[in-house]
């Protein structure tokens, strides 16, 4: 019978680390997502490949698909999540999952974990409008909110939550420099 607690299947997680401490290869991942853009300011992103040590370890079925917009007020039909909505999206997620992962290592059942992510803007640099303000944004906001169940006592809780504030790969890709390169091709 697999170990399971608070829904996360750490057979799995120590099955990882082992395969990761006899291949240390095995630690080396790419996350993959294309998008295909269906006019206006939307576009099809699939997610369907997931590198470790060179190889794809992602099944057929594993294959996503999400639909990006943007707002009317920004030219989109404001039918599917912006690009930012799908940021804060990611860090959500990323905190639901991790803070749940860190209970069930550290033996702390839970009942309740919600995230609200606020990312704050000034769309002046965006649009153009003064090249002064920055087009990324002015500052992000998260706000977790858990409950514990059987005894969980609130310093178990908090631990795992600001363990992953210190691990959480949404959070330090947003909030640590990143190298980013890019490239271009031009079909004829």
């Amino acid at each position: 019978m697999p170990n399971i607690k608070n829904g996360v299947n750490l057979d799995n997680i120590e099955a990882l680390v082992g395969a990761i401490q006899n291949d240390p290869e095995v630690a080396k991942v790419q996350f993959k997502a294309q998008s295909e853009w269906k006019g206006g300011t939307q576009a099809s992103v699939t997610v369907s490949e997931l590198f470790s040590n060179g190889n794809n370890i992602r099944t057929e079925a594993s294959k996503f698909n999400l639909i990006v917009d943007e707002p009317a007020v920004l030219g989109g039909k404001d039918e599917y999540p912006n690009p930012v909505e799908y940021l804060a999206s990611a860090l959500c997620g990323c905190l639901t999952a991790g803070i749940a992962t860190n209970a069930a290592l550290f033996g702390t059942e839970l009942e309740k974990i919600n995230v609200e992510v606020l990312v704050n803007f000034d769309i002046h640099g965006v649009l153009g409008l003064d090249r002064s303000k920055p087009s990324g944004p002015l500052d992000l906001h998260y706000k977790v909110t858990l409950k514990g169940k059987n005894g969980a006592k609130m310093e178990e809780l908090i631990k795992s939550k600001e363990t992953l504030d210190k691990k959480s790969p949404i959070k330090n890709t947003i909030e640590l420099p990143l190298k980013v390169t890019t490239e271009v091709v031009i079909e004829e």
